[in-house]
């Protein structure tokens, strides 16, 4: 079995790619995210979550318009609580096994035990490789800020340095704050990034996002349409609610995040109301609104205005 990082597995994916049967795993679930994003351009993906497993036991290999896939089995970090008992794991590790491919893709670091363990040890024999999602190191994490404000012209070193200070490693925060900081039409100097990365916008994506688990559907909706009407692109909009409901997924599943004392404190109370399961729902709910725009089954304030009337229950 071929271990890679997953640095090293987005540069083959360029080229030829010869693992059919695949293990993802890691801290830096961006990456992950960009490592599946990367393989559907090349195959087409069905992707099943822990709660569906029998959606997954049923799969033959063919999507609903005849076409081959390759299915995805995502936030495979909830197998073992899903997967109690050992005929439930026989029977989840015999079904990879009469497959030609498929990927289990875990958006979370599996440590020695969970990888040592039964359900782990033998996905880990049935694979053709392993890709590890390992946190960059702080100089390619300020290469890679840089090449993206760019866009905005030269940008000062000590403008870089506050960045990767302030929003720290996570790739999902990286990309949100610098989103952001694009969005500002003058120049990014010292004072401006400092403003920009401190100041709290008029609509947080993190209230709107408490305002959806709340029920709050009027005030969801308005703030919806607003920052809309504001110019905010709606899939820029989904992939912000993304990164806010995995990271309350994380904490409900006792990972730790890294974010300001006072907005933690919000993200622990709001996961023990969402939990694993509906957390998991709700990423999903966001999935298929994505693809449901991207696809134009929906405009974007279709999509996210219909978000108010869904269940997660």
């Amino acid at each position: 079995m071929k271990t890679l990082k997953v640095q090293e597995a987005l540069k083959e994916l360029k080229g030829k790619w010869r693992w059919k049967k695949v293990l993802i795993y890691g801290e830096e679930s961006y990456l992950t995210d960009q490592f599946l994003k990367k393989l559907e351009e090349r195959e087409k993906l069905e992707k099943f979550y822990p709660d569906s497993l029998e959606e997954f036991f049923s799969f033959t290999g063919s999507s609903i318009f005849g076409d081959s896939s390759v299915p995805v089995v995502v936030h495979a970090e909830e197998l073992p609580g899903k997967l109690r008992k050992k005929a439930e794991r026989e029977r989840f590790v015999k079904k990879l096994k009469s497959l030609d491919s498929f990927v289990v893709a875990a958006f979370s670091n599996l440590d020695y035990r969970t990888l040592k363990g039964e359900l782990f040890s033998a996905i880990s024999e049935v694979v053709d490789v392993t890709v590890i999602s390992e946190p960059l190191s702080q100089k390619t994490t300020l290469g890679l800020i840089k090449k993206k404000l760019s866009q905005k012209g030269t940008v000062k070193p000590e403008v870089l340095t506050i960045i990767a200070e302030k929003v720290g490693n996570d790739l999902w925060e990286l990309k949100n704050e610098t989103d952001k900081l694009l969005c500002y039409p003058g120049e990014l100097t010292e004072e401006v990034v400092e403003l920009l990365l401190t100041s709290t916008p008029k609509f947080d994506p993190f209230e709107i996002l408490y305002t959806l688990l709340e029920g709050k559907r009027d005030q969801f909706i308005s703030r919806v349409l607003y920052l809309i009407a504001e110019g905010t692109d709606p899939l820029q909009l989904i992939g912000l609610l993304q990164t806010q409901v995995r990271q309350l997924v994380k904490v409900a599943s006792g990972q730790t995040v890294k974010l300001p004392p006072q907005a933690l404190n919000r993200v622990k109370q709001y996961s023990r109301k969402l939990g694993v399961k509906k957390g998991l729902k709700l990423l999903k709910l966001l999935n298929e609104t994505e693809f449901a725009i991207k696809t134009g089954k929906s405009t974007g304030e279709e999509a996210l205005t219909s978000l108010a009337f869904k269940d997660v229950d």
